[in-house]
């Protein structure tokens, strides 16, 4: 096997990326922990130092698996679990003075490199977990092979081929069985939209690129006006902040909420969507919803939820009806409801009651409102103070989206009128080539939904005071200042920018094609080989009489080459273009004899092939075989020149 410091190194470093990968499963201290133990080793081993005794190991390790108890409900317990595999790899590394103990370390390392596809499932992570894989398995090759073995890579690319048909047909043929046991959900940190929505948090939102979740149409794609996707229903307001009432949003509801049922056929859109992991369990859908997949369900109030919070990319499929929800009477009393402050806004909208005592009528002129007045739409507001809608609408006039949908929901409640905010993403980036939508975390965005005729209907005030934000995208109707904090750093390379958008595409069939391949798709799989099972047997008689026909040849030639002599093969093997101008029944030695008398330029390279063969053929003479296969391979370029005099002769 290899020597000891070069094997060290290699699991040194499997440990250390096994870290990064599972970095997020710990805390920070956590990490600077293994970080400390596994560099301390790393520096034992490049100064040739002996490892830490079993006894101290053992110590220390406890210590560190009692603190890892002590705050299990803050980490949860499938963090824990990675936790002390981790520590049990690192523990065994620190004490490793023999490489027979190295066993239990590289299993370990499997179970671990296995844990990594629990956190991760992009494409990217995915090739890094199977490069540490590849490390791991080098190791183990080398813990038991001799010191002098090669990696034959012949025989390996014969085994790969093998298996990877199998591999393939276990991926889409073998039943998905449900998981044995569940693990206790573990408290992670969420990302996107959350439960509660005051001034500030939807703009520190857009500041990041990453995706929130991809589209794919069955339909026809929707105006871009239309491509409101619905999260969160803010109806809970304390006088400056949102909440999500947890007590019905995460409850199932009724499959058609749609306000007009004759148009559900007309306005039908159909779509798929992955998407990322948030540890929530509000999902996105267009207007109202009216089926589902599986694996989601339609809550009240027309919204998407998980069974459980999301803590893997999720695929699922929708279909929706661009129409308003259909309300419930117990919606009005909720969403009618006030806190107290903000008293011009109060007297603001009882003017305007007062004045237009239609629904609509007022909407509208509210909507005049904004877009007459001087509203500035901004990624960098002022400070609010105590009356913080009075403040925005009369003082400073500057905010984000979430400014002007909670100023809204408030004077619209003011003036008698069911009113709430809606908390999702607006738009999205069309990729015509590849055939999907991307909503970034960028594209959040939160709106009006307002009461009238037993149904909710949007009204969004950002259309009004920057339109080109909801026709275009933000960066459009942003200052310079302001749209550098959206592209700062790396993004403001357009070659970054094209490879990371390149990478996202391959990502997106990957998330299609191997995460995506569910329950659903596997039995639609069996359905269509059942349908086509007639062509398909046909097809797999005609390939098994190819294959038995293939295999027959290899097995009679390699028959047949077992009864060759060594110094035919060799020389068949070299002259076979020159031999094939021979005729069957005439020997190897006349043949060459021929030559020789024929092409007088080339006798006395044929006088010593001649020669060699028969010594070899004829006397079994070892060297004088060995002297044929060098001269064979010397004299190439002149027996192909002889091979092309006796073509053209």
């Amino acid at each position: 096997m290899l020597e000891r410091k070069p094997l060290l190194l290699l699991w040194s470093g499997i440990q250390l990326s096994l870290l990064l990968l599972l970095n997020q499963a710990f805390a920070l201290w956590v990490s600077a922990v293994f970080a400390v133990l596994m560099l301390y080793r790393l520096l034992t081993v490049l100064k040739a130092r002996r490892a830490v005794s079993l006894g101290l190991v053992n110590i220390l390790a406890g210590v560190i698996a009692l603190a890892f108890f002590l705050q299990i409900k803050q980490s949860g317990v499938l963090h824990f679990m990675l936790q002390i595999l981790l520590l049990a790899a690192t523990a065994r590394l620190l004490a490793l003075q023999h490489l027979y103990e190295a066993r239990q370390l590289v299993w370990v390392h499997y179970f671990l490199i296995a844990s990594c596809f629990i956190l991760h499932q992009d494409m990217f992570v995915a090739v890094i977990v199977l490069s540490v894989l590849f490390a791991n398995l080098y190791s183990h090759y080398r813990l038991f092979s001799v010191a002098t073995a090669k990696i034959n890579w012949l025989q390996t690319g014969r085994a790969a081929l093998i298996i990877l048909p199998l591999w393939l047909g276990m991926f889409l043929l073998f039943p998905r069985l449900p998981p044995f046991w569940q693990i206790p959900n573990t408290k992670a940190a969420t990302t996107g939209l959350s439960d509660s929505l005051d001034p500030g948090s939807i703009e520190q939102l857009v500041q990041d690129d990453s995706p929130a979740f991809r589209v794919e149409f069955t339909s026809a794609l929707p105006a871009r006006e239309q491509l409101y996707w619905r999260a969160r229903l803010y109806e809970d307001f304390d006088g400056r902040s949102w909440q999500v009432n947890t007590s019905r949003q995460y409850q199932r509801g009724n499959q058609i909420t749609a306000s007009n049922e004759l148009s559900v056929s007309a306005n039908l859109t159909d779509y798929s969507i992955i998407a990322e992991a948030s540890h929530q369990r509000g999902l996105f859908a267009l207007a109202t919803p009216v089926s589902s997949s599986d694996n989601v369900f339609i809550a009240p109030g027309g919204m998407l939820s998980s069974h459980k919070p999301v803590s893997q990319r999720v695929s699922y499929q929708v279909s929706s009806v661009l129409a308003p929800v259909v309300a419930t009477s117990a919606e009005e009393q909720l969403n009618l409801r006030l806190a107290p402050g903000n008293p011009q806004t109060k007297a603001f909208a009882t003017e305007l009651k007062q004045q237009y005592p239609d629904t609509d009528k007022l909407v509208q002129a509210l909507a005049n409102y904004y877009s007459q007045q001087p509203f500035f739409y901004s990624l960098t507001p002022p400070r609010l103070g105590s009356n913080s809608i009075d403040a925005f609408l009369f003082d400073s006039r500057t905010g984000f989206c979430s400014h002007y949908a909670s100023a809204t929901a408030v004077i619209l409640r003011h003036a008698g009128i069911a009113a709430r905010v809606v908390g999702g993403y607006q738009g999205g980036i069309w990729y015509p080539q590849q055939g999907y939508l991307a909503v970034r975390q960028r594209e959040a965005h939160a709106w009006v939904e307002y009461l009238h005729q037993g149904a909710w209907h949007r009204f969004d005030p950002t259309a009004f005071v920057a339109p080109e934000r909801i026709l275009n995208n933000l960066d459009s109707m942003l200052p310079e200042q302001e749209r550098a904090l959206l592209n700062s750093g790396w993004r403001q390379f357009e070659l970054l920018q094209a490879l990371r958008q390149q990478f996202m595409h391959l990502d997106y069939y990957w998330s299609v094609w191997v995460l995506g391949f569910n329950d659903n798709e596997q039995r639609e799989l069996w359905r269509s080989i059942r349908r086509h099972l007639p062509l398909l047997g046909y097809t797999l008689l005609l390939i098994s009489v190819i294959a038995v026909a293939a295999l027959a040849l290899y097995l009679a030639r390699a028959r047949h080459d077992k009864t060759l002599p060594a110094a035919a093969k060799s020389l068949y093997q070299h002259l076979a273009p020159l031999l094939s101008t021979k005729l069957p029944q005439q020997p190897v030695s006349v043949f060459l004899q021929s030559c020789m008398a024929k092409y007088p330029q080339y006798s006395p390279l044929l006088s010593d092939i001649k020669s060699l063969y028969d010594k070899a053929l004829y006397q079994n003479d070892a060297s004088a075989l060995a002297q044929l296969k060098v001269e064979l391979k010397q004299q190439r370029r002149q027996l192909r020149r002889l091979h092309r005099a006796i073509k053209n002769a």
